[in-house]
Protein backbone atom coordinates (compact mmCIF):
# COMPACT_ATOMS: atom_id res chain seq x y z
CA UNK A 1 0.00 0.00 0.00
CA UNK A 2 0.94 3.64 -0.24
CA UNK A 3 1.25 6.39 2.24
CA UNK A 4 0.62 9.40 2.22
CA UNK A 5 2.89 11.49 4.86
CA UNK A 6 2.60 15.41 6.06
CA UNK A 7 6.17 16.27 6.85
CA UNK A 8 6.62 19.46 8.76
CA UNK A 9 9.05 21.40 9.65
CA UNK A 10 8.25 22.01 13.55
CA UNK A 11 9.24 25.72 15.18
CA UNK A 12 9.36 27.62 11.55
CA UNK A 13 6.81 30.54 11.19
CA UNK A 14 5.85 30.38 7.91
CA UNK A 15 5.52 26.50 8.06
CA UNK A 16 7.53 24.43 5.61
CA UNK A 17 6.31 21.32 4.78
CA UNK A 18 5.95 18.25 2.28
CA UNK A 19 3.46 16.21 1.30
CA UNK A 20 4.32 12.72 0.50
CA UNK A 21 3.37 9.50 -1.01
CA UNK A 22 5.77 6.65 -0.21
CA UNK A 23 5.31 2.51 -0.49
CA UNK A 24 3.90 1.47 3.22
CA UNK A 25 6.89 -1.44 2.93
CA UNK A 26 9.83 1.36 2.28
CA UNK A 27 12.41 1.15 5.48
CA UNK A 28 12.78 4.42 7.89
CA UNK A 29 16.57 4.40 6.23
CA UNK A 30 14.96 5.12 3.05
CA UNK A 31 12.54 7.65 4.24
CA UNK A 32 15.72 9.36 5.72
CA UNK A 33 17.09 9.22 2.02
CA UNK A 34 13.31 10.70 1.17
CA UNK A 35 13.53 13.68 3.52
CA UNK A 36 17.12 14.48 3.06
CA UNK A 37 15.73 15.31 -0.91
CA UNK A 38 12.33 16.61 0.11
CA UNK A 39 13.82 19.21 2.36
CA UNK A 40 16.94 19.76 0.07
CA UNK A 41 19.06 18.48 3.09
CA UNK A 42 22.51 17.59 2.11
CA UNK A 43 22.80 14.22 4.64
CA UNK A 44 26.33 16.03 6.55
CA UNK A 45 24.98 15.17 9.96
CA UNK A 46 23.34 12.79 12.27
CA UNK A 47 19.78 11.90 12.43
CA UNK A 48 17.14 9.36 14.16
CA UNK A 49 13.24 9.08 14.05
CA UNK A 50 11.10 8.63 17.21
CA UNK A 51 7.86 6.60 17.11
CA UNK A 52 5.11 9.00 19.12
CA UNK A 53 1.81 7.43 18.07
CA UNK A 54 1.21 3.76 16.50
CA UNK A 55 -1.88 2.14 16.18
CA UNK A 56 -4.00 4.87 17.57
CA UNK A 57 -2.10 4.77 20.73
CA UNK A 58 0.43 7.22 22.00
CA UNK A 59 4.22 6.09 22.78
CA UNK A 60 7.09 7.52 24.83
CA UNK A 61 9.07 8.23 21.90
CA UNK A 62 10.28 4.62 20.69
CA UNK A 63 13.84 5.45 19.12
CA UNK A 64 14.38 4.31 15.40
CA UNK A 65 18.49 4.95 14.81
CA UNK A 66 20.96 4.85 12.61
CA UNK A 67 22.88 1.69 12.38
CA UNK A 68 25.37 2.33 9.82
CA UNK A 69 28.41 4.39 10.04
CA UNK A 70 27.34 7.16 12.35
CA UNK A 71 28.30 5.01 15.95
CA UNK A 72 24.34 5.75 16.74
CA UNK A 73 24.29 2.02 18.67
CA UNK A 74 22.14 3.42 21.53
CA UNK A 75 18.91 3.55 19.63
CA UNK A 76 15.91 0.77 20.29
CA UNK A 77 15.68 -0.22 16.74
CA UNK A 78 17.41 -0.24 13.59
CA UNK A 79 16.37 1.95 10.57
CA UNK A 80 17.84 -0.13 8.15
CA UNK A 81 15.37 -2.96 9.21
CA UNK A 82 11.99 -1.52 10.23
CA UNK A 83 9.47 -0.90 7.70
CA UNK A 84 7.18 1.92 7.90
CA UNK A 85 3.67 -0.65 7.68
CA UNK A 86 4.94 -1.69 11.13
CA UNK A 87 5.15 1.45 13.22
CA UNK A 88 2.81 3.77 11.02
CA UNK A 89 -0.51 1.77 11.03
CA UNK A 90 -3.68 3.48 10.87
CA UNK A 91 -4.48 7.38 9.69
CA UNK A 92 -2.90 9.53 12.47
CA UNK A 93 -0.18 7.91 13.15
CA UNK A 94 3.19 9.79 13.78
CA UNK A 95 6.93 9.81 14.39
CA UNK A 96 9.64 12.61 14.91
CA UNK A 97 12.80 12.79 12.49
CA UNK A 98 15.54 14.86 14.24
CA UNK A 99 18.24 15.46 11.27
CA UNK A 100 21.59 17.56 12.51
CA UNK A 101 21.92 17.43 16.72
CA UNK A 102 23.43 20.16 16.24
CA UNK A 103 20.38 22.70 14.69
CA UNK A 104 17.93 19.74 15.81
CA UNK A 105 15.58 20.41 12.53
CA UNK A 106 12.69 18.13 13.68
CA UNK A 107 10.16 17.10 11.46
CA UNK A 108 6.72 16.12 12.52
CA UNK A 109 5.83 13.04 10.28
CA UNK A 110 1.91 12.11 10.15
CA UNK A 111 0.16 9.33 8.31
CA UNK A 112 -2.72 11.26 6.17
CA UNK A 113 -3.98 8.44 4.35
CA UNK A 114 -3.26 4.87 3.09
CA UNK A 115 -4.42 4.30 -0.36
CA UNK A 116 -3.92 1.72 -3.16
CA UNK A 117 -0.65 2.11 -5.54
CA UNK A 118 -1.68 4.01 -9.12
CA UNK A 119 0.29 1.35 -12.02
CA UNK A 120 1.43 4.83 -14.04
CA UNK A 121 3.17 6.42 -10.81
CA UNK A 122 6.59 6.50 -9.43
CA UNK A 123 7.12 6.69 -5.86
CA UNK A 124 7.86 8.48 -3.85
CA UNK A 125 6.64 11.40 -5.15
CA UNK A 126 5.81 14.85 -3.67
CA UNK A 127 1.98 15.69 -3.90
CA UNK A 128 2.39 19.34 -2.90
CA UNK A 129 5.95 21.40 -1.36
CA UNK A 130 5.72 24.28 0.15
CA UNK A 131 8.45 27.22 1.01
CA UNK A 132 12.34 25.80 1.45
CA UNK A 133 13.42 24.97 4.11
CA UNK A 134 16.35 27.36 6.07
CA UNK A 135 20.03 26.61 4.94
CA UNK A 136 22.26 23.66 6.47
CA UNK A 137 24.47 25.04 9.58
CA UNK A 138 22.14 27.74 9.36
CA UNK A 139 19.99 27.23 12.99
CA UNK A 140 17.67 29.21 11.59
CA UNK A 141 19.13 32.37 11.44
CA UNK A 142 18.08 35.04 9.60
CA UNK A 143 16.32 32.88 7.71
CA UNK A 144 13.91 34.52 5.07
CA UNK A 145 12.31 31.91 2.85
CA UNK A 146 12.93 32.24 -0.96
CA UNK A 147 9.67 33.31 -2.83
CA UNK A 148 8.64 30.51 -5.25
CA UNK A 149 5.30 29.17 -6.18
CA UNK A 150 4.18 26.04 -4.98
CA UNK A 151 3.60 24.44 -8.12
CA UNK A 152 7.34 25.57 -8.92
CA UNK A 153 8.70 24.49 -5.84
CA UNK A 154 7.22 20.76 -5.53
CA UNK A 155 8.22 20.11 -9.36
CA UNK A 156 11.81 20.95 -7.54
CA UNK A 157 11.54 18.25 -5.13
CA UNK A 158 9.89 16.07 -7.78
CA UNK A 159 13.24 16.53 -9.52
CA UNK A 160 15.15 15.48 -6.60
CA UNK A 161 13.30 12.52 -6.25
CA UNK A 162 13.24 10.92 -9.29
CA UNK A 163 16.66 8.79 -8.41
CA UNK A 164 15.00 7.32 -6.02
CA UNK A 165 11.26 6.64 -7.39
CA UNK A 166 10.54 3.19 -8.45
CA UNK A 167 7.30 1.31 -9.49
CA UNK A 168 5.77 -0.74 -7.28
CA UNK A 169 5.38 -4.52 -8.00
CA UNK A 170 8.90 -6.75 -9.44
CA UNK A 171 8.25 -6.50 -13.17
CA UNK A 172 7.56 -2.66 -13.03
CA UNK A 173 10.99 -2.29 -10.57
CA UNK A 174 12.73 -3.71 -13.84
CA UNK A 175 11.15 -1.51 -15.76
CA UNK A 176 11.94 1.02 -14.36
CA UNK A 177 15.43 -0.11 -13.48
CA UNK A 178 15.92 -0.16 -17.34
CA UNK A 179 14.64 3.37 -18.28
CA UNK A 180 16.66 4.88 -15.24
CA UNK A 181 19.90 3.22 -16.82
CA UNK A 182 18.01 4.84 -20.50
CA UNK A 183 18.10 7.93 -18.99
CA UNK A 184 21.54 7.85 -17.45
CA UNK A 185 23.10 7.07 -20.88
CA UNK A 186 21.24 10.28 -22.03
CA UNK A 187 22.57 12.37 -19.78
CA UNK A 188 25.98 11.33 -20.29
CA UNK A 189 28.17 14.02 -22.76
CA UNK A 190 24.80 16.38 -21.17
CA UNK A 191 26.49 19.61 -22.10
CA UNK A 192 24.84 21.61 -19.39
CA UNK A 193 24.52 19.23 -16.62
CA UNK A 194 28.72 18.97 -16.70
CA UNK A 195 28.38 22.91 -16.84
CA UNK A 196 26.36 23.29 -13.81
CA UNK A 197 28.39 20.50 -11.87
CA UNK A 198 31.56 22.06 -12.39
CA UNK A 199 29.87 25.70 -11.44
CA UNK A 200 28.28 24.25 -8.17
CA UNK A 201 31.54 22.56 -7.47
CA UNK A 202 33.52 26.42 -8.09
CA UNK A 203 31.10 28.07 -6.18
CA UNK A 204 31.13 25.45 -3.31
CA UNK A 205 35.05 26.56 -3.52
CA UNK A 206 35.25 30.11 -3.25
CA UNK A 207 38.30 31.14 -4.52
CA UNK A 208 37.44 34.58 -4.33
CA UNK A 209 38.19 34.47 -1.11
CA UNK A 210 41.98 33.91 -1.54
CA UNK A 211 42.11 35.13 -5.45
CA UNK A 212 42.02 38.74 -6.97
CA UNK A 213 40.45 39.47 -10.21
CA UNK A 214 43.85 40.69 -11.50
CA UNK A 215 45.37 37.29 -11.05
CA UNK A 216 44.37 36.19 -14.71
CA UNK A 217 45.63 32.43 -15.73
CA UNK A 218 44.93 30.99 -19.58
CA UNK A 219 43.24 28.07 -20.18
CA UNK A 220 43.46 26.22 -23.51
CA UNK A 221 40.90 24.02 -24.55
CA UNK A 222 42.07 20.91 -26.43
CA UNK A 223 39.08 20.76 -28.91
CA UNK A 224 39.04 24.36 -29.82
CA UNK A 225 42.44 25.34 -29.44
CA UNK A 226 40.53 28.57 -28.11
CA UNK A 227 42.07 30.84 -25.35
CA UNK A 228 39.63 31.63 -22.39
CA UNK A 229 41.47 33.93 -19.93
CA UNK A 230 40.20 33.16 -16.17
CA UNK A 231 39.65 36.19 -13.96
CA UNK A 232 37.78 35.12 -10.65
CA UNK A 233 35.82 37.83 -9.31
CA UNK A 234 34.41 38.30 -5.56
CA UNK A 235 37.09 39.71 -3.45
CA UNK A 236 35.21 43.10 -2.61
CA UNK A 237 32.20 40.97 -1.54
CA UNK A 238 29.74 42.08 -4.31
CA UNK A 239 29.25 39.93 -7.73
CA UNK A 240 31.42 36.64 -6.82
CA UNK A 241 31.82 34.52 -9.80
CA UNK A 242 34.74 34.24 -12.70
CA UNK A 243 34.78 36.07 -15.92
CA UNK A 244 36.06 33.80 -18.89
CA UNK A 245 37.53 35.95 -21.74
CA UNK A 246 37.61 34.28 -25.15
CA UNK A 247 39.50 34.79 -27.85
CA UNK A 248 41.68 37.37 -29.34
CA UNK A 249 38.79 40.09 -29.22
CA UNK A 250 38.56 38.61 -25.03
CA UNK A 251 42.43 39.37 -24.61
CA UNK A 252 41.74 43.06 -26.22
CA UNK A 253 38.72 43.85 -24.12
CA UNK A 254 41.09 42.62 -20.75
CA UNK A 255 43.57 44.67 -22.27
CA UNK A 256 41.27 47.81 -21.98
CA UNK A 257 40.01 47.02 -18.57
CA UNK A 258 42.99 46.74 -17.21
CA UNK A 259 45.42 49.34 -19.30
CA UNK A 260 42.69 51.58 -20.65
CA UNK A 261 39.74 51.93 -18.46
CA UNK A 262 36.64 53.43 -20.04
CA UNK A 263 32.76 53.84 -18.21
CA UNK A 264 31.44 50.78 -17.04
CA UNK A 265 28.43 50.96 -20.40
CA UNK A 266 30.98 50.56 -22.67
CA UNK A 267 32.44 46.90 -21.71
CA UNK A 268 28.52 46.02 -22.22
CA UNK A 269 28.93 47.10 -25.89
CA UNK A 270 33.09 45.77 -26.31
CA UNK A 271 33.59 42.56 -24.25
CA UNK A 272 33.78 39.21 -25.44
CA UNK A 273 33.27 36.96 -22.56
CA UNK A 274 31.06 34.72 -20.86
CA UNK A 275 30.31 35.69 -16.94
CA UNK A 276 29.50 33.15 -14.76
CA UNK A 277 27.80 34.67 -10.87
CA UNK A 278 25.60 32.92 -8.71
CA UNK A 279 22.37 35.22 -8.01
CA UNK A 280 19.43 34.92 -5.54
CA UNK A 281 16.15 33.03 -6.88
CA UNK A 282 14.47 36.28 -7.63
CA UNK A 283 17.13 37.44 -9.79
CA UNK A 284 17.32 34.70 -11.94
CA UNK A 285 15.94 35.42 -15.74
CA UNK A 286 12.90 32.66 -16.87
CA UNK A 287 15.49 31.11 -19.32
CA UNK A 288 18.23 30.44 -16.03
CA UNK A 289 15.29 29.11 -13.81
CA UNK A 290 14.28 26.69 -17.19
CA UNK A 291 18.04 25.49 -17.55
CA UNK A 292 18.50 24.54 -13.71
CA UNK A 293 14.31 23.36 -13.74
CA UNK A 294 15.86 20.86 -16.85
CA UNK A 295 18.75 19.40 -15.24
CA UNK A 296 16.03 18.64 -11.61
CA UNK A 297 19.25 21.46 -9.77
CA UNK A 298 17.61 23.92 -7.44
CA UNK A 299 19.20 25.76 -4.69
CA UNK A 300 18.61 27.59 -1.43
CA UNK A 301 20.09 30.42 0.40
CA UNK A 302 21.34 33.89 -0.90
CA UNK A 303 24.09 33.53 -3.85
CA UNK A 304 23.68 30.22 -4.59
CA UNK A 305 22.07 30.12 -7.88
CA UNK A 306 24.31 29.76 -10.90
CA UNK A 307 23.48 32.14 -13.86
CA UNK A 308 25.65 32.36 -17.09
CA UNK A 309 26.05 35.43 -19.35
CA UNK A 310 26.91 35.38 -22.70
CA UNK A 311 29.06 38.92 -24.22
CA UNK A 312 29.69 39.54 -27.93
CA UNK A 313 30.29 43.08 -28.99
CA UNK A 314 27.79 44.92 -30.43
CA UNK A 315 25.08 42.53 -28.93
CA UNK A 316 22.90 42.64 -25.64
CA UNK A 317 24.35 40.20 -22.65
CA UNK A 318 22.39 36.89 -23.20
CA UNK A 319 22.24 33.81 -22.11
CA UNK A 320 25.42 31.25 -23.69
CA UNK A 321 25.45 28.99 -26.40
CA UNK A 322 25.99 25.47 -25.92
CA UNK A 323 29.33 26.32 -27.70
CA UNK A 324 29.95 28.60 -24.96
CA UNK A 325 28.75 26.66 -22.52
CA UNK A 326 31.32 23.27 -24.22
CA UNK A 327 34.35 26.36 -23.41
CA UNK A 328 32.97 27.49 -20.00
CA UNK A 329 33.14 23.95 -18.64
CA UNK A 330 36.77 23.61 -19.61
CA UNK A 331 37.44 26.68 -18.12
CA UNK A 332 35.65 25.89 -14.89
CA UNK A 333 37.25 22.44 -15.45
CA UNK A 334 40.85 23.65 -14.77
CA UNK A 335 39.95 26.53 -12.43
CA UNK A 336 39.16 24.13 -9.61
CA UNK A 337 43.03 23.08 -10.38
CA UNK A 338 43.95 26.40 -10.28
CA UNK A 339 42.32 27.70 -7.28
CA UNK A 340 42.91 24.88 -5.15
CA UNK A 341 46.86 25.23 -5.31
CA UNK A 342 46.86 28.66 -4.83
CA UNK A 343 44.91 28.44 -2.13
CA UNK A 344 47.07 25.56 -0.77
CA UNK A 345 50.03 27.69 -1.23
CA UNK A 346 51.60 25.43 -4.11
CA UNK A 347 51.15 27.51 -6.70
CA UNK A 348 51.83 31.91 -7.36
CA UNK A 349 50.17 33.79 -10.18
CA UNK A 350 51.41 36.13 -11.78
CA UNK A 351 49.56 39.58 -11.67
CA UNK A 352 48.26 40.97 -14.79
CA UNK A 353 49.51 42.56 -16.73
CA UNK A 354 52.72 43.76 -14.17
CA UNK A 355 54.29 40.76 -14.15
CA UNK A 356 54.55 40.85 -18.38
CA UNK A 357 53.56 36.87 -17.86
CA UNK A 358 50.52 34.48 -17.70
CA UNK A 359 50.06 30.95 -15.90
CA UNK A 360 48.72 28.67 -18.39
CA UNK A 361 46.74 25.40 -18.43
CA UNK A 362 47.11 24.00 -21.64
CA UNK A 363 45.58 20.78 -23.01
CA UNK A 364 46.62 18.21 -25.48
CA UNK A 365 45.07 15.05 -27.09
CA UNK A 366 47.27 11.81 -26.65
CA UNK A 367 46.53 9.17 -28.30
CA UNK A 368 42.75 9.81 -27.45
CA UNK A 369 43.33 11.15 -24.04
CA UNK A 370 43.36 14.84 -22.98
CA UNK A 371 47.00 15.57 -20.77
CA UNK A 372 46.83 19.31 -19.21
CA UNK A 373 50.49 20.67 -18.39
CA UNK A 374 51.38 24.02 -16.67
CA UNK A 375 53.24 26.93 -18.48
CA UNK A 376 54.23 30.30 -18.07
CA UNK A 377 53.05 32.08 -21.36
CA UNK A 378 55.05 36.01 -21.87
CA UNK A 379 52.33 38.26 -22.98
CA UNK A 380 53.82 39.55 -25.56
CA UNK A 381 53.32 36.28 -27.19
CA UNK A 382 49.54 36.69 -26.78
CA UNK A 383 49.04 40.14 -28.23
CA UNK A 384 48.22 39.74 -31.99
CA UNK A 385 49.62 42.70 -34.13
CA UNK A 386 47.18 45.42 -33.55
CA UNK A 387 46.38 46.46 -37.63
CA UNK A 388 44.31 49.24 -38.61
CA UNK A 389 41.13 48.40 -40.22
CA UNK A 390 40.60 49.21 -43.71
CA UNK A 391 37.61 50.13 -45.30
CA UNK A 392 36.31 50.15 -49.13
CA UNK A 393 34.16 52.84 -50.72
CA UNK A 394 30.69 51.51 -50.08
CA UNK A 395 28.18 53.89 -51.26
CA UNK A 396 27.22 54.99 -54.75
CA UNK A 397 29.98 57.07 -55.62
CA UNK A 398 26.89 59.88 -57.12
CA UNK A 399 26.36 60.55 -53.63
CA UNK A 400 30.02 62.45 -53.20
CA UNK A 401 29.66 64.05 -56.49
CA UNK A 402 26.31 65.54 -54.90
CA UNK A 403 28.58 66.80 -52.13
CA UNK A 404 30.86 68.00 -54.61
CA UNK A 405 29.00 70.33 -56.25
CA UNK A 406 27.65 71.95 -52.40
CA UNK A 407 28.36 75.98 -52.60
CA UNK A 408 28.65 77.03 -49.28
CA UNK A 409 30.26 76.63 -46.48
CA UNK A 410 29.58 76.32 -43.04
CA UNK A 411 31.66 77.97 -40.47
CA UNK A 412 31.04 76.52 -37.09
CA UNK A 413 32.60 73.08 -35.88
CA UNK A 414 31.30 69.84 -35.78
CA UNK A 415 31.38 66.79 -34.07
CA UNK A 416 30.66 63.97 -35.92
CA UNK A 417 30.51 60.52 -33.79
CA UNK A 418 29.30 56.92 -34.58
CA UNK A 419 28.90 54.34 -31.98
CA UNK A 420 26.43 52.11 -29.52
CA UNK A 421 24.09 53.53 -28.45
CA UNK A 422 21.75 51.92 -25.11
CA UNK A 423 18.67 51.47 -26.44
CA UNK A 424 19.03 47.28 -27.44
CA UNK A 425 16.94 46.28 -30.35
CA UNK A 426 14.71 42.40 -30.67
CA UNK A 427 13.97 42.09 -34.23
CA UNK A 428 12.41 38.58 -33.65
CA UNK A 429 11.21 37.53 -30.53
CA UNK A 430 13.64 35.26 -29.14
CA UNK A 431 16.31 36.68 -31.10
CA UNK A 432 19.68 38.01 -29.55
CA UNK A 433 18.98 41.92 -29.00
CA UNK A 434 21.78 44.35 -30.52
CA UNK A 435 22.42 47.47 -30.00
CA UNK A 436 22.25 50.05 -33.03
CA UNK A 437 24.64 52.19 -33.82
CA UNK A 438 23.91 55.78 -33.12
CA UNK A 439 24.94 58.54 -35.68
CA UNK A 440 25.08 61.70 -34.03
CA UNK A 441 26.92 65.56 -35.87
CA UNK A 442 26.85 68.00 -33.06
CA UNK A 443 28.01 71.66 -33.45
CA UNK A 444 30.32 72.20 -30.55
CA UNK A 445 30.08 75.65 -29.67
CA UNK A 446 26.20 75.79 -29.80
CA UNK A 447 25.43 72.22 -29.08
CA UNK A 448 22.69 72.27 -31.96
CA UNK A 449 22.15 68.81 -33.28
CA UNK A 450 22.29 68.70 -36.67
CA UNK A 451 22.04 65.06 -37.51
CA UNK A 452 21.34 62.12 -35.74
CA UNK A 453 20.73 58.43 -36.94
CA UNK A 454 20.07 54.95 -35.66
CA UNK A 455 21.67 52.26 -37.79
CA UNK A 456 21.17 48.47 -37.53
CA UNK A 457 23.76 46.03 -36.64
CA UNK A 458 24.57 45.01 -40.51
CA UNK A 459 26.61 46.53 -42.77
CA UNK A 460 27.31 49.42 -40.23
CA UNK A 461 30.58 51.15 -42.49
CA UNK A 462 28.15 51.14 -45.20
CA UNK A 463 25.72 52.71 -43.25
CA UNK A 464 27.93 55.30 -41.65
CA UNK A 465 29.04 56.40 -45.04
CA UNK A 466 25.87 57.18 -46.45
CA UNK A 467 24.41 58.78 -42.75
CA UNK A 468 27.59 60.93 -43.38
CA UNK A 469 26.86 61.94 -46.96
CA UNK A 470 23.02 62.16 -46.04
CA UNK A 471 24.23 64.86 -42.99
CA UNK A 472 26.16 67.25 -45.74
CA UNK A 473 23.20 66.97 -48.25
CA UNK A 474 20.63 68.04 -45.32
CA UNK A 475 22.73 70.50 -44.12
CA UNK A 476 24.01 71.66 -47.56
CA UNK A 477 26.89 73.39 -47.04
CA UNK A 478 30.20 71.89 -45.93
CA UNK A 479 31.91 72.25 -42.45
CA UNK A 480 35.17 73.93 -41.99
CA UNK A 481 35.72 71.55 -39.46
CA UNK A 482 34.65 67.67 -38.16
CA UNK A 483 35.79 66.33 -35.17
CA UNK A 484 36.03 62.35 -35.05
CA UNK A 485 37.47 59.93 -33.01
CA UNK A 486 39.16 57.38 -35.04
CA UNK A 487 36.96 54.43 -35.44
CA UNK A 488 34.77 56.95 -37.17
CA UNK A 489 37.50 58.23 -38.97
CA UNK A 490 38.47 54.80 -40.47
CA UNK A 491 35.82 53.83 -41.56
CA UNK A 492 34.77 56.99 -42.87
CA UNK A 493 38.55 57.40 -44.62
CA UNK A 494 37.56 56.67 -48.57
CA UNK A 495 34.90 59.34 -48.59
CA UNK A 496 37.19 61.26 -46.56
CA UNK A 497 39.24 61.23 -49.28
CA UNK A 498 36.83 62.12 -52.25
CA UNK A 499 36.05 65.40 -50.11
CA UNK A 500 37.67 68.93 -49.39
CA UNK A 501 36.58 68.91 -45.66
CA UNK A 502 39.57 69.42 -42.81
CA UNK A 503 38.89 66.40 -40.17
CA UNK A 504 40.58 66.34 -36.89
CA UNK A 505 40.98 62.93 -34.86
CA UNK A 506 40.31 63.53 -31.25
CA UNK A 507 40.16 61.37 -28.64
CA UNK A 508 36.60 62.39 -27.15
CA UNK A 509 33.14 63.98 -28.75
CA UNK A 510 32.40 65.28 -25.33
CA UNK A 511 29.25 67.52 -26.77
CA UNK A 512 27.92 63.90 -28.77
CA UNK A 513 28.72 62.25 -25.57
CA UNK A 514 26.55 64.64 -23.44
CA UNK A 515 23.48 64.13 -25.78
CA UNK A 516 24.07 60.17 -25.72
CA UNK A 517 23.64 60.59 -22.41
CA UNK A 518 20.60 62.49 -22.43
CA UNK A 519 19.05 60.12 -25.59
CA UNK A 520 19.37 57.07 -23.28
CA UNK A 521 17.76 58.66 -20.50
CA UNK A 522 14.45 58.39 -22.00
Amino acid sequence: MIYQLKVQLKGIRPPVWRRLLVPGDMTFAELHRVLQKAFDWEDRHLHTFYITKTRGTAKLRIEIGNDVGDGWDDADYKEHKERLFDWLVQEGDRCLYIYDFGDDWEHEIVLEKIVKPQPDLVYPVCLKAVRVAPEEDSMGEGWNPEEIETKELTAMVNAKLAPLSKKVGKEIQKKARKEMEKGAQATQGNVWRALLEKAVAFNRLAPWQWMDDDEIFLVIDPETNERLYCSVIGALGQEHGMVVYIGEQGYKSLQHLFKQPYPEQDLVYTQRAVLISFADRNELSKEDYELLRSQGMTFRGKKQWPQFRSFVPGYYPWTISEEEAKLVTAALDQALDVARRAGEGELSLPVFPQDEKMFARIGEKKDGNVVWRDDHVPLAELEAEEKAPTYELLVDPKLIEMVKNIGQVYYGSIEFDAGYINRPVQEKRGERPYFPTFVLAVDVNTGFIIHNDLLPIENVAMRVQKSFLDMLLRLGKIPREIRMKKETKQMLAPVLRKLPIRTMEVPRTPASEHVRRTFEMF
